[in-house]
């Protein structure tokens, strides 16, 4: 009954013309129309919403005041934020809900020119959305958003959007082009990026010259661009000298402490260039992340070997050897090679009686050993068993140690036969060819170097057969050859005394001094890497400016990544930190409630920190779910607990840790009294409405909607908590909203800004049908930022019985940004 007449109403009303409402909000009203016994929300009671399928005749235009220019209003596009934050914030946001996202967004930066987080998350969601060309407006926000401080991974998603869009190779080389000059310069890492783009570009044409120059440059603006350097080197080697290849491997340190490899690549390339304290000190920083990184395991070969070689060449830690070498006897057992560096060693350093012990002692062990059955064999290589190693390995080792470390020909010959019968390799061949040459049997050595790979010690037996042939210049090269491919080595070391026999030294292809001089000047005091574990180098805190927040106060947070070591600290994805953020929030006190990822982001707005300085990120507290409790249940006194991880990962056990686990994760605590509600207060409140400024209509806007969303869960069940109530207050309440100079009604000037704040916060407020009528008079308001809050209130109330509206107002609303709301809501209505 209550229905039929609303319609016969509906349509006198259209024949007439007549009264003071657009059929547009009519039309709200008739979609949402309740029967007359339906009882209001904020006392209990079934909401039933009741349409009128059969409606027709047409939809007026709207009235003929325009929008505002030049509406601005930093709160309002700030709801706006919040809101499309709240929808599309997720990785698994609907279609539909990052196509209100975006116009939601759009609208906030046409409210505030400087809403920085707004246009960063929507040149994520313009990029995310699948279907929609936003080549024009990524494009736009992109130009107006990079600057120094701009978030990296927000800039790179950007152009890798709009190059998708590019049709051709020369579309894309031209606007990489444009872009290098419009937002290249205002901020370097990305410039970097954008020629090392441009240069693969280039490079797949073949236009060397071209790619090279955009590496070179992109290079030059950030050392740490891998990708570049890569390129660079392939495309023209000879500019990168050894000094910037070591620089390039130290920095790759730098950028992630906790990288094994890259730590063993730098030690093993200045070992390369013969800087061996350098190296030694690398090494021992290999040593220290290998024992950091896997604490059960020994040390393996790769590193104490070179570690030791490194130590036993330099001038001043020569000692260090011996050291070593107990080390790993206590960690792994018997080493031959190591035992012979050691040796070694205690010769270089005067102490002749321990050399002797430790040959004597390492040859009776490898001569037990070769002996012994397979499975009692414990030299090992890699970490392996003890019976794992073959005695093809021990032949081999042995032949060495006679060859090199104790030099007896007669010993070496016939091991070096043995191993070479077993396996005829370029290893063997060598071997025995040079056990021939030192016992004066160069005929039959001459035909083990032919057709076999050059290797290190194939050259030092081959310059001496060429000596004794009386080739002294052939000689000499290959003697050189020999010792360049690895100077270090007790082969090298013998071909150096061969060459000063012959009145010759050996000089290396490059200066150690020149370039050790050249990076110590680049680096300072940090050019020799020290380990310091993970944990100390970087620490985290999440700050909040305050303690206690009174009902409706907002808060942020602050997180701050701490760099506490003595060289910068790099944020990024090969980095120690990469730039995941993730905030949990715990309620306690009169309710409970866990909130997981309340923030999870990934932050990319600087990419190095100085020794010594803080890395600050402002993150969203008051937001989401969080946000809608502490509104919800204004008389609940509530303490929030938030805990901050960085990398976060899921450990076995299935809890959420710190990618460094060793970093324990960062917490912040605050209070949020209930709020003291008096009937006094209640009316001196409503009674200022009026005339109160629009900071303070807002203020009472959010307490008087919280205030009544807590009554309808009061009507629910059994707050746990006490709550002060009272019939007449809630009436109050309704009335601040329904009266004619109330929060949602008022026409004068600024009130828009009133109206769309309130709107905002009744989105977890139940609404009857006197609710939606006030709310639905504001699709016909002059200001469309009133109208677009209230469209979409309105559609998130409806549950696809708005369809009607949504689509008049796509077609025809005076404004672009709440058309566009309109067609991503009737979106939603449709995928329903």
């Amino acid at each position: 009954m209550y229905r039929c007449k609303v319609w016969v109403f509906a349509l006198s009303w259209e024949k007439q013309m007549c009264g003071k409402t657009s059929l547009l909000v009519l039309l709200a009203l008739l979609f949402f129309a309740l029967p007359v016994r339906a009882q209001r929300p904020i006392t209990g009671g079934s909401q039933q919403l009741a349409a009128n399928p059969g409606a027709t005749g047409s939809i007026p235009a709207a009235g003929s005041s325009l929008e505002s220019d030049g509406l601005l209003s930093p709160s309002v596009s700030g709801r706006f934020y919040e809101i499309a934050y709240n929808l599309a914030g997720s990785k698994d946001a609907e279609r539909s809900e990052i196509e209100q996202a975006i116009a939601l967004l759009a609208a906030a930066v046409k409210l505030n020119s400087d809403a920085r987080q707004a246009r960063g998350l929507l040149i994520e969601l313009a990029c995310r959305q699948a279907g929609r060309d936003h080549f024009n407006l990524v494009y736009s926000l992109l130009v107006d958003y990079v600057d120094q401080s701009a978030d990296l991974d927000i800039a790179e998603k950007a152009i890798v959007y709009l190059l998708e869009r590019m049709n051709s190779r020369e579309e894309r080389e031209k606007l990489l082009g444009q872009l290098l000059k419009t937002v290249g310069p205002n901020n370097i890492i990305l410039s970097s990026k954008l020629d090392t783009m441009l240069g693969l570009l280039k490079a797949e044409k073949a236009d060397s010259k071209a790619a090279e120059f955009h590496f070179m440059q992109a290079y030059k603006n950030n050392r740490y661009n891998k990708l570049a350097f890569d390129k660079l080197t392939e495309l023209a080697p000879e500019q990168i000298g050894p000094a910037v290849r070591l620089e390039r491997l130290r920095l790759a340190l730098r950028e992630n402490p906790s990288d094994i490899e890259a730590a063993i690549a730098f030690a093993n390339f200045a070992e390369q260039l013969q800087l061996y304290q350098t190296a030694a000190a690398g090494y021992e920083y290999c040593t220290n992340l290998f024992r950091y990184l896997y604490e059960s395991e020994p040390i393996p070969a790769r590193i104490y070997l070179p570690w030791a070689i490194s130590n036993y060449n330099t001038k001043r830690s020569t000692s260090k050897c011996l050291r070593i070498a107990k080390l790993i006897r206590q960690e792994r057992g018997f080493d031959l090679r190591l035992e012979a560096i050691a040796g070694k060693a205690a010769i270089k350093i005067g102490d002749v009686e321990l050399a002797t012990q430790i040959f004597r002692e390492a040859e009776e062990k490898a001569k037990q050993m070769l002996a012994a059955p397979a499975t009692s064999r414990s030299i090992s290589d890699s970490g392996s068993s003890e019976s794992s190693r073959s005695r093809q390995a021990y032949l081999e080792q042995l032949a060495w140690f006679y060859c090199f470390t104790l030099p007896i020909p007669g010993k070496a010959i016939p091991l070096a036969n043995e191993a070479w019968a077993a396996e005829n390799s370029p290893v063997t061949s060598a071997l025995l060819a040079y056990a021939l040459v030192t016992d004066k049997q160069i005929e039959w050595a001459k035909p083990l170097l032919k057709d076999q790979e050059r290797n290190q010690i194939a050259d030092l037996a081959l310059g001496q057969i060429q000596l004794a042939d009386g080739q002294v210049n052939l000689a000499i090269e290959t003697l050189s050859s020999a010792i360049t491919k690895d100077p270090g080595s007790f082969a090298a070391e013998r071909a150096k005394e061969i060459l000063a026999r012959q009145g010759k030294a050996y000089v290396p292809p490059t200066d150690p001094n020149a370039v050790l001089a050249s990076l110590q000047n680049a680096f300072d005091k940090t050019f020799v890497p020290v380990f310091i574990a993970p944990e100390k180098i970087i620490s985290a805190r999440l700050d909040v400016q305050g303690e206690t927040f009174p009902y409706g106060d907002e808060f942020s947070g602050i997180v701050a990544v701490v760099n506490n070591s003595s060289e910068p600290f790099v944020i990024s994805d090969d980095g120690l930190f990469k730039g995941n953020i993730r905030v949990d929030a715990a309620i306690s006190g009169d309710l409970s409630k866990n909130i997981p990822d309340l923030v999870f982001t990934k932050i990319r707005t600087t990419f190095l920190a100085e020794p010594g300085r803080s890395v600050i990120f402002p993150v969203r507290l008051f937001t989401g779910e969080l946000r809608r409790t502490l509104l919800s249940y204004p008389q609940a006194s509530l303490d929030i607990e938030f805990t901050l991880y960085l990398d976060p990962v899921m450990t076995d056990d299935g809890k959420i840790a710190n990618r460094l686990t060793h970093i324990k994760p960062a917490g912040a605590r605050v209070r949020r009294p209930g709020f003291k509600l008096t009937g006094k207060y209640l009316r001196d409140r409503f009674n200022s409405i009026s005339r109160a400024p629009v900071e303070q209509k807002i203020k009472t806007a959010q307490l008087f909607t919280g205030l009544m969303t807590e009554q309808h869960e009061m009507s629910k069940r059994k707050l746990p908590y006490r709550v002060m109530y009272a019939d007449w207050a809630a009436d109050l309440m309704r009335s601040a909203l329904l009266h004619e100079s109330g929060l949602l009604r008022n026409s004068a000037e600024n009130e828009w800004i009133v109206k769309v704040h309130t709107m905002t916060e009744m989105l977890s407020l139940p609404l009857d049908h006197e609710l939606i009528g006030v709310v639905a008079e504001n699709l016909n308001d002059a200001k469309w930022p009133v109208r677009m809050m209230a469209i979409y209130l309105l559609a998130n109330r409806a549950d696809g019985q708005f369809d009607k509206v949504l689509d008049w107002t796509a077609k025809n609303d005076r404004s672009k940004s709440v058309r566009d709301l309109a067609i991503a809501l009737s979106g939603r209505s449709q995928s329903k």
